[in-house]
């Protein structure tokens, strides 16, 4: 199955940050259509988008509740939080890949790079 994906690293603790709350937005025609709220689950993943929302291509913006996050840990945080809602707005080409984005956090700071990987056939 093709799908975006998110992979989110809390790096202050060392583990995968679980119930990061992900909001994800496409422009279809000239306005935003909502597609998902998602929250990562254990292993810090969450979809972001299925097959039939990515295989057009097209510009999407992706929220992502940090500041929340990093409060439910029980981190003290300064009122004004360094990281709070991360906001990504970026280009996909048509295609038929699966699209990772990989984040990895700290109450102070953020990074994240893309991956695709091309569906591979197993032809017997």
């Amino acid at each position: 199955m093709t799908a975006m994906v998110i992979e989110i690293m809390d790096s202050a603790s060392g583990k995968m940050a679980e119930d990061v709350l992900v909001q994800v937005r496409k422009i279809v025609g000239d306005k935003w259509q909502d597609l998902t709220d998602a929250k990562t689950n254990a292993k810090g993943e969450a979809i972001l988008a299925e097959a039939e929302d990515i295989k057009d291509g097209g510009y999407f913006e992706i929220l992502v509740f940090l500041g929340a996050y990093f409060d439910q840990t029980g981190r003290v945080l300064p009122q004004y939080k360094m990281v709070d809602i991360v906001p990504m707005r970026f280009g996909v080409e048509s295609s038929d890949s699966n699209i990772t984005l990989r984040m990895s956090a700290t109450p102070h700071s953020y990074s994240a790079d893309f991956s695709t990987e091309i569906k591979r056939l197993n032809l017997v």
